[in-house]
């Protein structure tokens, strides 16, 4: 079982960055990433009371051009979860962990890419407290 789980965790990629979000709003990053998958995952910390959507924004340029562009759901299914916890009683919702998201990218070259991101929230709850909301970018 142990061996399954460390095989299962190996296989999502090593952390190469992350772009830290503690509210809605724009950042960026310059990392060095290697040509092929890009996985975006999510580190999360939120409470929000009502219906609540976020989305990533995430654009990577390299030598001044975009070369990809990805958008994704940090509220929505994740195939891995660590130490998630999530907690729906009502209209009361928490979660707290890192998840990858179904989101992906695809670099043809590898080198310095500047990511570009921004956290959203479409649709905002009644109240929502947003503690940590990380783009990690795994590969």
């Amino acid at each position: 079982m142990f061996s399954a789980l460390a095989l299962a965790v190996a296989s999502c990629g090593k952390e190469v960055g992350r772009v830290p979000f503690s509210e809605a709003g724009s950042e960026v990053a310059s990392l060095q990433l290697k040509a092929g998958d890009v996985a975006f995952w999510t580190d999360l910390d939120i409470k929000h009371s009502g219906e609540a959507v976020l989305e990533y924004r995430i654009e990577l340029w390299q030598n001044g051009a975009s070369v990809a562009t990805a958008v994704c759901d940090p509220l929505g299914q994740m195939s891995v979860k660590i130490a998630w916890t999530e907690l729906n009683i009502g209209s009361s919702h928490s979660r707290t962990g890192e998840g990858k998201m179904s989101c992906r990218a695809n670099l043809a070259q590898g080198g310095t890419t500047e990511i570009r991101a921004a956290l959203v929230v479409k649709l905002r709850p009644a109240t929502m407290a947003l503690n940590k909301a990380d783009l990690v970018i795994k590969q």
